[in-house]
């Protein structure tokens, strides 16, 4: 009687920090809280807008304006929701013609001043000391679905580069948005940890890229995924360095 070998489950190789030589952030809900920035932008944004086209703001009230863009973003074709900017400015352009405001101005200058307080971030406590401690031993970068702009925030001058969803023409878990991130790393995909703190996006997506995956998991959220799972858990950013054998 003919026997078919049993195959054995494929096991992940251990995680082994001395291997990492490069970390890579989510930014959003990982280094900072990201929905205070996102009101205080939006209402930066509105406050221009009274000055600059009360038009608009004789139509909508801060919040249906909201509302509005919001469905408008939801309503984009799945190909063009990687680039948060580029709708944006669409949206800015269709919303002027509509109130009969210039289109160029409220798409430039308009998202500037939406964009340049979307950049002023108030950082998670432990997060300045964190990457002071890391930057030291590892080259850091970010990897980000948004658009901030990681150089213009206070955690700016930790991290040698910088790949937005915008610019890759792709978003996490996207397998192509992580290999532009190993090219700026220079490094081999498992000498790579990246943190986030979103299970599908951020952990689901680095480890299939072949990095390895750090989940931040403040609330103490259950895994759902089974296999595979992430490196580490961390409830705390604090924590990172000691998983990775220093101290912070």
């Amino acid at each position: 009687m003919n026997h078919t070998p049993r195959r054995e489950p494929v096991r992940p190789r251990a995680f082994e920090p001395g291997r990492i030589r490069c970390l890579t952030f989510d930014l959003d809900d990982t280094l900072w809280p990201v929905m205070p920035v996102i009101h205080h932008a939006e209402a930066r944004f509105y406050a221009w807008l009274r000055e600059h086209a009360p038009a608009i703001c004789e139509r909508f009230d801060a919040d249906s304006l909201i509302q509005a863009r919001t469905a408008f973003m939801r309503a984009a074709p799945d190909h063009e929701r990687h680039d948060l900017t580029r709708l944006r400015k669409r949206w800015l352009r269709e919303l002027a013609e509509t109130c009969g405001c210039c289109p160029d101005h409220l798409s430039s200058e308009g998202f500037h001043v939406f964009w340049e307080a979307r950049n002023e971030v108030t950082p998670y406590p432990e997060a300045e000391s964190m990457l002071t401690t890391l930057s030291r031993h590892f080259r850091l970068g970010a990897i980000s679905n948004g658009n901030a702009d990681v150089f213009r925030t206070p955690l700016g001058r930790h991290f040698d580069f910088a790949i937005a969803a915008g610019e890759a023409g792709a978003a996490k878990p996207d397998p192509r948005i992580f290999h532009q991130a190993r090219e700026q790393a220079g490094v081999t995909p498992d000498a790579i940890l990246h943190v986030g703190d979103d299970s599908t996006a951020d952990v689901l997506g680095a480890l299939q890229a072949g990095f390895r995956a750090a989940w931040f998991n403040p609330d103490s959220l259950p895994w759902e995924h089974g296999h595979p799972r992430p490196c580490l858990t961390l409830g705390r950013l604090g924590q990172l360095p000691r998983q990775l054998g220093m101290e912070a």
